[in-house]
């Protein structure tokens, strides 16, 4: 219980209370690590239910690759330098194919046999590959989701993207100039987001996510805070982004579908979290509170942040996470150091809130007789984490002579003296 010692008129006022640490731990989230160590670069992986997709350099060139999750799990060497399960090989041409993405049946990825990037698009059920593009001009970046893929394409001067629906065969053109890269970048690239309903990206000069609306053409902002935005990502009509309207890069979510629900801060540390990706249960990103690039997540239901996984070292860094349900796989490392990791959260072992204090704002006031004050508490569990389920704030005033307060945290002044309110 947090108390505050509040003075009527031309009295000091003093505080007593608990004092709040700047910085709060923040829970390890429970679940099952897999580390997946093969030889060369396994980067940039994708994944869909027990499915995950990469590019992997063990041939000298990039292939793709596929691996269920389920099978890391037996594989009684995992971990080690001797696996028995390395994956299945999906491409061998000598050519390079990267950036995969899979959905169900379909993995798509960009392709350079021909001497510029194309897509192609491969049928699981048919272990059939075909290319989606053709020409001049660069096609990159592909994503795929349910029956639709959408990738980057610039032929006239601008990056634009193309939508294809794989069921009808047909291929729409977003009138967008996408931004590729991350910012303050020109190396590090992100894919549009894809869902059943919604493509997303960074339009080039505003750097501001926009979205696109596959079943009437509709092209919308995701926020109309004019801040710089990166990396969207989609689940369905739930939209997340990394966004720097204060100063740092913290991860932002919204429902295009409800606009009147509003946009959510995700994160607030003042360190970088960037790169997120969401499901229909978590959001997970790239974060650097703690030195080197760290996983953390975020459970939706629970609105409680967590981390995954914070390397040891400085040199350990964790990139491109991407999740399905509650299954986060990313790449740690980078060149030919760089191998999979896999993360399945468990929402049943996460560690119940319990009440550890209360933030009073403003922390003390002088008020005129008759004057009025408006005070608000915050509870904090035992990681510093707002509580707002199941929290009922009740105030009182130890001298209802002095002053009042009623029970929405607004104070009255009647009389000159000395009163202390508490939450």
């Amino acid at each position: 219980m947090r108390k505050m010692r509040h003075l009527a008129l031309l009295c000091a006022v003093v505080i007593i209370g608990l004092l709040i640490p700047s910085a709060m731990a923040v829970e390890t989230a429970p679940g099952e690590d897999l580390y997946c160590r093969f030889d060369k670069a396994q980067e940039r992986p994708d994944i869909d239910g027990d499915i995950i997709v990469w590019e992997d350099g063990r041939n000298g060139n990039k292939d793709i690759y596929l691996g269920e999750v389920s099978k890391f799990r037996a594989d009684p060497g995992l971990s080690t330098l001797n696996p028995s399960y390395v994956g299945e090989q999906i491409t061998d041409h000598s050519a390079s194919q990267e950036k995969p993405s899979i959905s169900g049946d379909y993995i798509v990825w960009q392709d350079d046999r021909s001497g510029d990037w194309d897509i192609y698009l491969y049928r699981r059920s048919t272990k059939e590959s075909v290319p989606l593009t053709g020409g001049s001009g660069d096609n990159w970046m592909p994503i795929v989701h349910g029956n639709y893929a959408a990738w980057y394409h610039d032929d006239n001067g601008k990056t634009e993207i193309v939508l294809y629906d794989i069921t009808k065969d047909v291929k729409t053109t977003i009138d967008c100039d996408a931004k590729t890269t991350i910012p303050w970048a020109d190396t590090t690239e992100f894919r549009p987001a894809l869902s059943d309903g919604y493509v997303a990206w960074v339009e080039s000069g505003e750097e501001s996510v926009k979205f696109y609306e596959i079943g009437t053409g509709t092209i919308g902002y995701v926020s109309q805070n004019n801040a710089i935005q990166s990396w969207p990502s989609l689940h369905g009509s739930m939209i997340a982004w990394e966004d720097y309207r204060n100063g740092g890069a913290n991860i932002y979510m919204t429902d295009l579908r409800d606009p009147s629900r509003g946009v959510q801060r995700i994160t607030s540390d003042p360190s970088g979290q960037v790169s997120p990706a969401i499901s229909e249960s978590i959001i997970a990103w790239e974060d650097t509170r703690d030195g080197p690039r760290s996983i953390y997540m975020y459970d939706i239901s629970r609105r409680k942040e967590m981390s995954v996984f914070v390397p040891a070292t400085n040199d350990d860094e964790q990139l491109y996470p991407v999740v399905s349900a509650n299954t986060i796989a990313w790449q740690r490392g980078r060149g030919d150091d760089s191998n999979l990791y896999v993360f399945v959260y468990d929402p049943s072992g996460v560690t119940a809130p319990i009440l550890k204090s209360i933030e009073i704002t403003p922390p003390g006031a002088t008020i005129g007789i008759d004057g009025t004050e408006k005070f608000t508490a915050t509870a904090l569990d035992q990681f510093g984490v707002e509580m707002t389920d199941g929290v009922e704030i009740t105030w009182s005033s130890s001298d209802a002579a002095v002053g009042t307060i009623d029970q929405t945290g607004l104070f009255t002044a009647l009389a000159a003296g000395t009163t202390t309110i508490t939450a």
